[in-house]
């Protein structure tokens, strides 16, 4: 049987948006129920193998200690890593243990970087972090049942059903590829990375979203407020001192406005040029990337982003085997 892997990020929840307006503190004792309400799921529907990235927090302890005889704990090697960098090669060792899916507890930021190396694990994102458009809200006894039955469901055949694929935006700079979005790429007029956090809108110059729910905190509220994003499509924004004013809540507790000077619709055969424009670029709601006037930056839609595991559709999969 397949192992599951668990990256809980201890900074999750945790950044300047506590200051600047009213983000939740996800404390790291919750993070820690969490995984060992998670892994009592997995337990319960037979799955031993876990597969833990180490963390100074030891957020995995409390899990560990509880259940040391109803699994095999398992530590990823992550060697000297620490902060994002560790997320990064954890899930690359992930990819490589073939593990048939993973926990990840953080918000956008952090399943965006699990995304950009675990290839086609699926993923399992339970909301721990500031912006939450891409993880879910969800009790993690419940998803642990259900990643449960996802792994044995592969004793017989890949249950394709139980998992989808998420669209992505990349950049790239200089005919190079650069990075990913998973629900938000924004062009900001900040010259540097700084906090990486953005919550004024007086910094953005575009904006480019793969979802707009209007239930979202975050950059992907503006794209709420003007038009449904339909499957195999994403959004992009154009901001200035004139057009159309909206509000949105691009942080907890932080309502703002701003105008929206043009927006268009777009797919897979669109690519976007940007130059001579000197400032930054965030990814889910981080600034990340710094750019020059002298770059040539390429953004479009890609299909290939990160497996997701459906968490409902398992449960309810399963109660209709039961049935």
């Amino acid at each position: 049987m397949k192992g599951v892997a668990i990256i809980a990020n201890p900074s999750a929840g945790k950044d300047i948006r506590r200051l600047v307006a009213s983000g939740r503190v996800i404390s790291n004792q919750e993070k820690a129920n969490i995984i060992t309400r998670f892994v009592k799921g997995l337990a319960y529907k037979g799955v031993r193998n876990i597969y833990f990235m180490p963390d100074k927090s030891g957020l995995f302890r409390p899990c560990i200690d509880e259940l040391k005889n109803d699994i095999e704990a398992n530590f990823l090697d992550t060697k000297h890593f620490d902060g994002p960098q560790q997320t990064l090669y954890a899930s690359k060792l992930i990819k490589e243990l073939d593990c048939a899916c993973v926990l990840v507890l953080g918000g956008d930021g952090t399943n965006r970087l699990v995304a950009k190396e675990v290839g086609n694990v699926p993923i399992i994102p339970i909301s721990t972090g500031t912006n939450n458009a891409f993880p879910i809200m969800i009790d993690p006894t419940v998803a642990g049942l259900a990643a449960g039955f996802y792994v044995n469901s592969l004793q017989g055949s890949n249950n394709k059903e139980l998992i989808f694929q998420r669209p992505i935006i990349t950049i790239s700079i200089d005919d190079k590829y650069e990075d990913l979005a998973l629900i938000d790429l924004a062009v900001s007029n900040q010259n540097f990375v700084g906090s990486k956090a953005i919550w004024d809108p007086k910094v953005l110059d575009q904006l480019y979203l793969t979802q707009s729910n209007p239930v979202s905190i975050g950059l992907s509220a503006i794209g709420s407020k003007l038009t449904e994003i339909p499957q195999n499509h994403a959004l992009r924004m154009q901001f200035g001192k004139q057009g159309e004013k909206i509000y949105a809540p691009i942080a907890p507790g932080l309502i703002s406005e701003i105008n929206v000077k043009n927006w268009e619709l777009f797919s897979y055969d669109k690519k976007f040029y940007l130059s001579d424009f000197s400032g930054t670029i965030a990814l889910d709601g981080e600034r990340e990337l710094e750019i020059y006037k002298k770059n040539k930056i390429e953004i479009t839609l890609q299909k290939e982003g990160p497996f997701v595991l459906d968490v409902i559709e398992s449960v309810n999969q399963e109660n209709k085997l039961k049935a």
